[in-house]
């Protein structure tokens, strides 16, 4: 049984493994017997799945407006369905992807406003935020070459690199004298990451 609950989030640009780091981890949680959920955004409940395949596929022509809001509701099922009870039970729950990739991909890329973006998280989700944020940068160029060996593509993947360099800014950005964030140099190797990543999660849960 862990000693307290710990609610951390992976984000970053597209491409830049986290998603792979993840699965390499619940292994090392298996074997280290630490009681932990790890868990997605858009998703983590049934609810959450299917907003999932709305707001992530390019069929449905929803404005970023509407993306934002359901991304609102995805993320409060998913708090009070999954991360609050698991939290109670003094669960580690990782889950790839959480607000900050609303703040950067719907607020900061799609226009919608940072600050307008906080102030809803505020009021809908009262502020509720991981302790930490596990934050993958990985250079433009390199997140191309890696989404064309993706097997299974989302909407985001077809953008150019504009699009990639303006995501990487936006992170830079909320990221910025935020305590919060431990920066992943997503450019090292997967066992260099891998072990970073055990060592200082392993602190935040001491």
């Amino acid at each position: 049984m862990n000693k307290k609950g710990v609610f951390i989030s992976f984000e970053g640009p597209e491409a830049s493994g986290k998603s792979s780091q993840l699965k390499e981890l619940e292994n090392f949680f298996k074997k280290q017997k630490i009681s932990y959920i790890i868990t997605r955004e858009p998703g983590g409940t049934i609810v959450s799945e299917k907003l999932r395949k709305i707001i992530l596929s390019s069929k449905y022509n929803i404005s970023n407006n509407e993306e934002l809001l359901l991304l609102m509701a995805s993320r409060l099922n998913h708090i009070n369905t999954v991360i609050k009870p698991a939290l109670k039970k003094k669960k580690i729950v990782i889950s790839d992807r959480f607000c900050d990739s609303t703040f950067v991909y719907q607020c900061y890329v799609n226009g919608f406003g940072i600050e307008r973006g906080m102030i809803l998280h505020r009021k809908l989700l009262s502020n509720f935020l991981p302790s930490k944020t596990f934050l993958f940068i990985l250079n433009s160029k390199e997140i191309l070459k890696r989404i064309k060996l993706r097997k299974n593509n989302n909407k985001y993947d077809s953008h150019s690199i504009k699009f990639h360099n303006k995501i990487i800014n936006g992170y830079k950005k909320i990221s910025k004298n935020n305590r919060r964030f431990i920066i992943v140099n997503a450019d090292k190797s997967f066992e260099y990451i891998q072990h970073q990543l055990r060592n200082k999660i392993l602190k935040i849960i001491e």
